[in-house]
This record gives structure tokens, sequence and C-alpha cells, in this order.
């Protein structure tokens, strides 16, 4: 077959996309990513010792946590310095509403250090050519920058170093069979998770990356299993050793959208034969991975599996 150019082009015309710089070897963000085992496999041990690499690394500002069992993970909360009014029950029907009051709140603080920011470049340079004499440079906006502490006029400070877009993530741990899954606001969360915390002026919105731990891909009740919205979405996939073989064979068949799925099988059997005594390793699938990774999928996260070369 060939081709014959229509001479047609298309430009953007949308919001520049949200872009959060990770270390190379790390995921893109925002992003969305499922971790699927049976219990007591570490889904949650390697999301917040994840979220703690990212955290140490200056990209991941604030972590959101909806648990059950929350009382369990305490250590690993503290090392990744959450809040106690950032812990949610995932049977409280506002939970996601609370969580995406608080991304607005912190865009609307930055906002208005921007505007803040805005007088005080102007102020400064009216400074400049003021004579001293003449104080009618101190306006009642100015006065708001007078520290009474040092008796100085001092420049606002950012509410996040670098005067950038808070990182933001939730993690929803445990929420299988709990009221957050059949959730409308979840859902649309899900869909909607890159654009979290937009701004009226067009610029590139906050986001909020999402990490899903559970027990079960699929199952035949609606708050067991993980919903399409979210299994449409995902950016990367965890796959630890559980689930049975319908289950397997269901949720390989739907990442066949993205590799083949013999591909998919080789690797997971790759992955789980390295040391079967192990209930902790698992595959890791990058479905929106770097141009500098060597492959899309990983052993445990930590190594790149090198896809035999045709």
């Amino acid at each position: 077959m060939k081709l014959k150019s229509t001479g047609l082009k298309f430009k953007n015309l949308g919001n520049p996309p949200t872009t959060i710089q990770t270390p190379d070897n790390h995921i893109s963000l925002p992003t969305q990513v499922l971790a699927v085992g049976s219990v007591g496999r570490g889904k949650t041990f390697w999301i917040t010792n994840l979220l703690r690499q990212l955290k140490e690394s200056k990209c991941m500002d604030r972590i959101f946590f909806i648990s059950s069992t929350v009382s369990s993970n305490l250590k690993l909360l503290q090392d990744l310095d959450i809040k106690e009014y950032d812990i949610y029950d995932p049977e409280d029907p506002n939970c996601i509403a609370k969580v995406l009051k608080s991304v607005d709140e912190m865009r609307d603080e930055l906002v208005q250090y921007r505007e803040k920011l805005k007088l005080w470049e102007k102020f400064e340079n009216d400074l400049k050519h003021a004579d001293p004499r003449d104080l009618d440079y101190l306006t009642t906006e100015m006065m708001l920058f007078y520290d009474v502490n040092t008796h100085n006029f001092e420049p606002p400070k950012p509410p996040i170093q670098g005067n950038r877009n808070p990182v933001c993530s939730l993690v929803v741990d445990d929420g299988q069979s709990t009221s957050i899954m059949s959730l409308k606001a979840w859902k649309k969360l899900c869909l909607t998770y890159r654009h979290v915390g937009s701004y009226s002026d067009g610029s590139p919105p906050i986001g909020l990356s999402i990490f899903c731990c559970v027990q079960n891909y699929v199952a035949s009740h609606g708050t067991e299993g993980i919903c399409k919205a979210t299994r449409s979405q995902l950016r990367g996939i965890a796959i630890f050793s559980a689930g049975n073989m319908a289950e397997k064979k269901f949720m390989f068949n739907e990442l066949s959208a993205h590799f083949p799925i013999e591909q998919i099988e080789k690797n997971y059997n790759w992955v789980m034969a390295q040391n079967p005594k192990s209930k902790h390793d698992f595959l890791y699938i990058d479905l929106n991975s770097k141009p500098c990774h060597p492959s899309s999928f990983r052993y445990n996260y930590n190594d790149f599996i090198l896809q035999d070369q045709k």
C-alpha cells in the first residue's frame, strides 16, 4: 500500500500536559499503578518503598492514604511523613471529595502566592526608583510584606519550594470489598486523575497519582474487583503470585492491548521461576515507560527484564 498526503496538519489546542521530572529509572508521574496479589505478598511494602524513593528524590510532596487497615501500617506512614489528617476511611462516602478538596486548596494557596509575588516584584521596582522622602510607594498592599520581627519588608514565601506545582499521590490500600470501589467519585477520579487541581488560566494542572493495592483483579461482585474505569487507565501494574488461572487469563488478555499476551505470560512465568520459594516476587509492567528504559518489564521493579531479540 502507498500513502498520498492530504496536506492537512493538526496542532495542539489544549493545555500543556502535566509533566513531573523523576529519576531516569523510576516511573513517570502522574500515574495510575495497580498492585495485585493475595494477602501477605508485599504489595503495601513495595508501594510505600517506591513512594519513599520518590520523596527522597524530591518528586513527591504530599501523600493521601485511604485504608481500612491503617493501624497495622503506622510505621510505614510515619516514614512517608503522611499526616493524620491525610488518612481516610474507605467507608467514608466523601473520602475522595475530601482528597480533591485538599489538592484544590494547595492549588489556591499557590495561586495566592504568585499574585503576592507579582505585587512584591512591583514593590521592589518602585522602591528602586522612589524618592526616600516620598512614601507614596508604601501602599496598603505593600505593608502586607512588612515583618515586625525583622523590621524589614520580606518577599512572600512559596508554599512549595521552587514556585512549582506540588506533587501529590493517593494510596488506596485494602480498599477491596469496601464502599470506595463502588463510588462514582472514585471511578471519575480514575478517569480524570491527570486533571486534578486544574487552573483557570490554562496552566498545567497539579494531577494526582493513584497507587492501589488489591487482592483480586476482577470478581463477580461490584465491590470485589477493580472497575473498568481503573483498569482502562492503568499506567503500570505489579503482578504478584496470586489469583486463579481464569483471573490471570482475564488480566493478561486485557493487558494484551499493550503487549502480546505471549510476551506477558513469558515474562510472568520467568519471574515466578527465579525463586519459587519466595512469596514476594512480582512482575512489574510499565505501560508508560520512558524512552531511556531498556524494557517495559521489570523483576521486582528494581531490575529491567531485557527481552529476547527476534
